[in-house]
This record gives structure tokens, C-alpha cells and sequence, in this order.
């Protein structure tokens, strides 16, 4: 139990990764606020949590709002008087070709990926400070990245452009609120199974096969795998740790900066006979 009476936001916990998280901070004592933009998804997770023995609150916030990351915030501090620990895990991702990708689509994908994760460091952040100000321990902040953020992928130019930028937000934002006891790590899950992966349209069955040919150990991660890394950064045995990236890859990145080979856009459900793709 080593979060016994932590609270710990979690934004996008409403399924996925998010909610795996935010199951494994509730097993450990933590009060769980699940910051979803969806209303529906987050009461879901509540009741999964407190049927499961664990304390949770859902806050809807759209992260890349700043007036709801404000709210969110200003909403957890009035109901509990505290905040110990923030998980930027809220996502979206589209697989277009660059010269396909709306704009809108493109903005949306960095609003939620990127500028979520620093409009929530700010009003989290501002906590933390004062906090540490009067004394009390520091926090703990940890963002959810991606391998994206260390390859480039086809269909995913937002994706990695927004994960990219998140690994050195994550540098800075350390750099900034160590004087405040607060340590700031991101963690890069490789290929995850969740039912929005197995749901996946655009990403197909030879895509993952493939995938998984360069993956060591041969398999797809669990939300348990990202959720034990997320534990331990938060926990006091990585109390010298901060601004750093840990790959949770089962391996993927051991030995590959690109699993596409010559990026045959077939495996994306893309298309063949583009100059230097595969027929």
C-alpha cells in the first residue's frame, strides 16, 4: 500500500492504459480522480474501481482546454485538499499520411498529447510549488509517452510529433520543479493490448504481425506492464529519479529504431506504388 491516502490524477483513465493505471494507484491506497473528457467513461471506471475495493472520482476534463485543466484542478484541491500525483496519460491518435491529415486532426492530436501534458503541469505544478513551499513533501508527475516518440512511423507524423515534443517537456518540466521536491519521468509503452488497439481499423492484423516480429519478447504489453513502471516512478524507491524516458517495449527498441522495413504502406491498409514503397 504505497500510496495509502495519495491522490493521484490520472487523465484519459476512462479505459485503457489510463484505467489499468488508475486500477494499480486504487489497489495501492491512492484516491483515484479519473480526468476523461468522456462523462460516461469516467463513471464507468469509478464504479469498476469502487467495486473493486478502491476509492475513485471522476473529474471530466478535456486536457487540451485550459479553462477545464483549471477547473479539474481547482475541483480535486476543493474536494480532497491535495494533490500528490499527476499521470498525463489522455491520448488520440489518427494514421493518416502527412499529406492527407486534416489540419484540425493534426491540432487535435497535439492539443491532447502535448499541450494536455503542459496545460496540466502548469496548474498541477502550481500546487506542487506552493506545497513544497510550506514545507511538505513533493510530488511526483510522469507522462505517458510513446516508442513513437524515438521513431518516426508512417501515418503517424502527430502521433510522433506530439510524443517527441512530450519527452522534452517531460526534461524541462524537471528541471523546473526539482527545486520543489516534485520529479518529473515519462514512460514509452511499445504496442499495448487494450480494446481501442484490438478495435483498431487502420492498423491491420499483418501490421501487428509484423510488429511483433521485432519485438524480443514476442508479444503485445499489458496495462499491468506500463501501470507497474507508472507505480514505481511515483513511488519514494525513485525518489533521485527525474527527467528521464523508460522504453516499456518488451524490447523493441533494444535493437530498432524502425520496424517497417521499407515502409510497405500496405501493412497500414495504405496504399502501393508510391516511389520507394513496396508493390
Amino acid at each position: 500500500m504505497r500510496f495509502t491516502d495519495k491522490v493521484a490524477i490520472i487523465t484519459g483513465a476512462g479505459n485503457g492504459i489510463g484505467l489499468g493505471i488508475a486500477h494499480a494507484f486504487a489497489a495501492e491506497g491512492a484516491q483515484v480522480v479519473i480526468a476523461d473528457i468522456s462523462a460516461a467513461a469516467g463513471a464507468r471506471a469509478v464504479t469498476e474501481i469502487e467495486a473493486a475495493g478502491g476509492r475513485a472520482f471522476s473529474a471530466p476534463t478535456d486536457v487540451g482546454n485550459e479553462e477545464q485543466v483549471a477547473a479539474m484542478t481547482a475541483t480535486v484541491l476543493a474536494e480532497f485538499g491535495r494533490i500528490d500525483i499527476l499521470i498525463n496519460n489522455a491520448g488520440v491518435v489518427v494514421h493518416k499520411l502527412l499529406v492527407d491529415l486534416e489540419l484540425d486532426a493534426w491540432q487535435r492530436q497535439l492539443d491532447v498529447q502535448l499541450t494536455g501534458p503542459f496545460l496540466t503541469i502548469k496548474h498541477v505544478g502550481r500546487h506542487l510549488m506552493a506545497r513544497a513551499a510550506s514545507g511538505q513533501p513533493g510530488g511526483k508527475i510522469v507522462n505517458i509517452s510513446s516508442v513513437s516518440a524515438m521513431m518516426g512511423r508512417v501515418k503517424g507524423g502527430a502521433h510522433c510529433a506530439a510524443k517527441g515534443g512530450l519527452t522534452m517537456l517531460t526534461k524541462v518540466a524537471a528541471m523546473e520543479l526539482a527545486a520543489y521536491g516534485v520529479t518529473v519521468n515519462a514512460v514509452a509503452p511499445g504496442l499495448i493490448d487494450v480494446p481501442s488497439q484490438r478495435a483498431e481499423e487502420n492498423i491491420s492484423t499483418a501490421y501487428k504481425t509484423r510488429y511483433l516480429q521485432e519485438v524480443p519478447l514476442g508479444h503485445m504489453g499489458e496495462t499491468t506492464d506500463i501501470a507497474e513502471m507508472v507505480l514505481f516512478l511515483c513511488s519514494d524507491a525513485a525518489r533521485w529519479i527525474t527527467g528521464q524516458l523508460y522504453l516499456v517495449d518488451g524490447g523493441l527498441m533494444a535493437g530498432h529504431y524502425s520496424f517497417q522495413g521499407n515502409h510497405d504502406f500496405t501493412l497500414l491498409g495504405g496504399h502501393a506504388g508510391a516511389q520507394g514503397m513496396t508493390p
